[in-house]
């Protein structure tokens, strides 16, 4: 066995699908961009987040101000903007610079002074983007002033405010920067693991349905050749096409890591050198898995465009199995899920992104849990090979 693996017609093989499938142009520039397209986006829109998050104010129109003179001076904040205002349209005002309107009623000063509760009329948008977020940044405002005006009226009358609240609630957040940086970036592992798939794609249908539809499958079938040795060398070509998609991925991410606003976040970035090149060899395997599956899908398909569809679907498998686990809320605590491809690696890439650490048995057992089904899928694809059915799919 080991003697037809490094065999001449073995290495004749590798170098023709190699070669084919490196000189696919199409091919590689779509793995190209598309692995440094969606780093990018990433990258942009956490920086585009955190800059509309930090600089993002509510700017509170004040009508009637008159009747609570200290009323601004209280609500004006960092973030909350108070203009108080002589006249105007609440819906006018809403229409135009304002993401909330507060209307004091003419007997404010009367109804507060003999404690009876005086009325505010809050105006806002609910269809406007940020008019929930800015709802609730005045209803927090408006909620502290009543809490100090509440307690100065009881102290005036002798009564301590203490008596009216029976704790006092201190949060105190002991998670890590390791334990931030796991929830922000959970969206990465998943987003490596989609290359493999995406990378290879135009690969793996185009040697597959591709050579069926020209002919050249039957030529190369009717050489001396096993099938396996043939579904072998397709299988390497493919996975080094989508090896190569996450390779680039994994480096742009990297390299984006520290102009992303990580640090506002709390996250620090722990990604070594080593670790980098852990997550670009622990991806080697699954690479192997995810190339046979699709050329054993794409040999099944009635044509090239129905190779196509299926690769299609087929690629949005990772992000709806790790969608799921993450809305089941499935704990991984457990260490033999290192034994289950693709969520292996995903949380292989998730602890070497916040440098936790990793365990190195578990990595090489996975890893060969997850070079079992493809070597299974590969003799599964030397049987399919044999019939005759195979090349009159068209």
């Amino acid at each position: 066995m080991m003697k037809a693996v490094f065999s001449g017609e073995m290495a004749a093989l590798l170098h023709k699908e190699m070669l084919e499938t490196w000189r696919d142009r199409r091919a590689l520039l779509m793995a190209v961009c598309i692995s440094l397209l969606c780093p990018v986006l990433l990258a942009g829109s956490m920086i585009f987040l955190v800059k509309m998050h930090s600089e993002e104010k509510t700017r509170l129109a004040l009508l009637g101000g008159e009747n609570a003179p200290l009323l601004a001076q209280r609500l004006r904040g960092p973030d909350l903007l108070v203009e108080e205002l002589a006249a105007g349209e609440p819906r006018q005002l809403l229409a135009g610079d304002y993401d909330l309107v507060l209307q004091v009623g003419k007997g404010f000063g009367g109804d507060y002074r003999s404690l009876r509760a005086p009325e505010l009329y809050l105006y806002v948008d609910s269809s406007g983007t940020g008019a929930g977020r800015a709802e609730r940044h005045l209803q927090q405002r408006l909620g502290q002033l009543q809490q100090l005006i509440a307690g100065q009226r009881l102290l005036a009358r002798g009564v301590a405010p203490q008596a009216l609240a029976p704790w006092k609630l201190q949060v105190r957040d002991v998670s890590t920067p390791s334990s931030r940086g796991a929830l922000i970036l959970m969206m990465v592992p998943g987003l490596v693991l989609q290359m493999l798939f995406v990378a290879s794609l135009a690969t793996s249908v185009d040697t597959s349905a591709g050579e069926r539809e020209r002919l050249s499958l039957e030529t190369l079938l009717l050489q001396p050749l096993p099938g396996w040795q043939v579904i072998a060398a397709k299988t390497l070509a493919v996975a080094s096409m989508g090896w190569f998609g996450a390779l680039l991925s994994v480096t742009a991410l990297v390299t984006l890591l520290p102009l992303m606003p990580l640090a506002e976040l709390g996250i620090q970035q722990a990604t070594t050198p080593a670790g980098v090149i852990t997550m670009i060899l622990l991806l080697l395997p699954l690479a192997l898995l995810v190339a046979v599956v699709q050329i054993l899908l794409a040999l099944r398909s009635q044509s090239f465009k129905d190779a196509q569809t299926q690769m299609s679907i087929l690629q949005l498998a990772p992000l709806i199995l790790l969608m799921l686990l993450g809305m089941s809320q499935v704990q991984l605590d457990n260490q033999y899920w290192q034994l289950v491809p693709l969520v292996a690696q995903q949380q292989w890439l998730k602890a070497l992104l916040v440098g936790d650490p990793v365990s190195l048995p578990w990595i090489v057992a996975g890893s060969l849990a997850t070079l079992l089904p493809a070597v299974l899928a590969v003799a599964v694809g030397a049987r399919a090979l044999r019939r005759e059915r195979l090349l009159n799919a068209v």
